[in-house]
C-alpha cells in the first residue's frame, strides 16, 4: 500500500525550503552567498524571520528522514545492483546536469543584478542534499543485503516502536549525542558534500553529515515497521508539538534573542545544541503525525504535487533571483514583495515544469520520471 503521507511530507518540506530561501532574502548577510536581497523589512517580515529558527532545525533533516523511508520501499522492489543504478539515474544524473546548467544561471542573474563579475563554476549549491542522499544510499546497501538475508533484523526496533515514548527516545537520543559531541556553531547548517558529484568532497560539515545519515537510517528503520511507526506517531503528535513549541520558546528567549543582541546567554552553546536536537526531533515527529492523520489519502492535487515538487525545487533559485531582481527595487511594502516573489516563483516553476515534462528526451535530467 502506498504511504501518501510520505509524498505529502516530502512535498510540503520542499515548498517550505523555497519559502525559507525567499524569507532569508530579507537578511542582508545572504548577499555573501549570492542572494538578491531586499534591505527593508516590516513587522510581518520581522516576525517570519524571528520564527524561522523553529523551521531551520528540521527542514533538512526531515527530507533525509523521508528519503530513508523512500529508499526502503525502493529496496523492496530491487536488488542492490538495481538500487545503485536507480540512484545514479534518479539522483546523480539530475544533480550533475543541474550543477552545470541550472545552478550557474541563478548566480549569473545575481551577478548581473549587482554588476559584479560572473565566473562560471558548476556546483550543486542548494541541491547539495541530493549528493548526500546518494552517498547515504551507498552506505545502507550492506544493511539492505543483511535485511533481505534475515528478515527479523529490525524486529527488535519494530517492537520498541509500538511504544510512542520509546519511539521518541530511539530518534532523539542519537540526535542529542551527535549534537553534544560535534557542538556546531550553527545547528541549522546541515550543508555537506557541496562539491561536484563523485569528485573530491573538500571540507566536510561533520555534524550535518551525521545528522543527515542518522535521519536517513532512522527513516529506513521506521518504514520497515509498516503501520507500527505511523500508529505511534499519530498518537504522539500533540505531545511532540507541545514539546517542540516549549523548547523553541525557551531557545528563543534564553539563547537566540540574547545572542542576537550581543548579550550573555542563559546557557552554553553545547547545552543549546543538545536541547535543539531534541526540539528538532519533536517537530519532525509532530509534522509526520499530523501528515499521517490528515494527508494519508489519495487526491488529484497531491498526486500532481508529488511529481512536480522536485523539478519545481530544481528551478526555483534562478527563478527566484530573476523575479527578485524586478520586484525588490520597487517601493511596495516588504510583506507584499515577499508574497509576490513567493507566489510568482512557485507559479513560474510550475509553468516550466509543464513545459519540461513534455520533452521526453531531457525530462529525466530534471528528476522527472520517464
Amino acid at each position: 500500500m502506498r504511504r501518501y503521507e510520505i509524498d505529502s511530507i516530502r512535498s510540503i518540506a520542499l515548498i517550505l525550503l523555497i519559502f525559507y530561501h525567499i524569507i532569508i532574502s530579507f537578511v542582508p548577510e545572504t548577499i555573501a552567498i549570492g542572494f538578491i536581497i531586499n534591505k527593508e523589512k516590516d513587522d510581518l517580515v520581522d516576525l517570519l524571520l524571528l520564527l524561522s529558527p523553529a523551521l531551520n532545525i528540521w527542514r533538512m533533516p526531515i527530507l533525509f528522514l523521508i528519503a530513508g523511508m523512500a529508499f526502503y520501499f525502493s529496496s523492496l522492489r530491487r536488488n542492490n545492483k538495481e538500487l545503485f543504478k536507480e540512484r545514479l539515474v534518479r539522483i546523480i544524473m539530475p544533480l550533475t546536469f543541474c550543477s552545470f546548467f541550472i545552478v550557474p544561471a541563478g548566480y549569473f542573474i545575481s551577478g548581473n543584478y549587482y554588476n559584479s563579475d560572473f565566473k562560471y563554476w558548476p556546483f550543486p549549491a542548494y541541491l547539495w542534499f541530493l549528493n548526500s542522499i546518494f552517498y547515504y544510499s551507498l552506505f545502507l546497501l550492506p544493511l539492505i543485503y543483511l535485511n533481505k538475508k534475515n528478515t527479523n533484523l529490525f524486529k527488535f526496533f519494530n517492537n520498541l516502536l509500538k511504544n510512542k515514548y520509546i519511539m521518541l527516545m530511539i530518534f532523539s537520543i542519537p540526535m542529542i549525542i551527535i549534537a553534544g559531541i560535534f557542538n556546531p556553531k550553527d545547528y541549522s547548517n546541515f550543508v555537506n558534500f557541496a562539491s561536484l558529484p563523485l569528485l573530491p568532497l573538500g571540507e566536510l560539515n561533520i555534524h550535518g553529515f551525521f545528522v543527515g545519515l542518522l535521519c536517513f537510517l532512522i527513516g529506513f528503520i521506521f518504514a520497515s515497521s509498516g503501520d507500527i511507526f505511523w500508529d505511534s506517531v499519530r498518537k504522539i503528535k500533540f505531545i511532540t508539538l507541545i514539546l517542540a513549541i516549549i523548547f523553541f520558546s525557551q531557545r528563543l528567549l534564553f539563547f537566540l534573542i540574547p545572542y542576537w543582541e550581543g548579550e550573555s546567554t542563559a546557557y552554553s552553546l553545547q547545552i543549546s545544541n543538545i536541547l535543539t536536537a531534541f526540539e528538532s526531533v519533536c517537530w519532525m515527529l509532530s509534522f509526520s503525525g499530523f501528515a499521517s492523520t490528515y494527508l494519508n489519502k489519495k487526491n488529484n492535487f497531491l498526486s500532481y504535487l508529488t511529481l512536480a515538487v522536485f523539478p519545481i525545487y530544481i528551478f526555483h533559485m534562478p527563478v527566484q533571483f530573476l523575479i527578485s531582481s524586478f520586484i525588490y527595487p520597487t517601493s511596495i511594502a516588504p510583506t507584499l514583495k515577499f508574497i509576490i516573489v513567493f507566489l510568482a516563483t512557485i507559479l513560474s516553476c510550475l509553468v516550466i515544469y509543464e513545459i519540461v515534462k513534455r520533452l521526453k528526451g531531457i525530462k529525466i535530467l530534471f528528476g522527472i520520471k520517464t
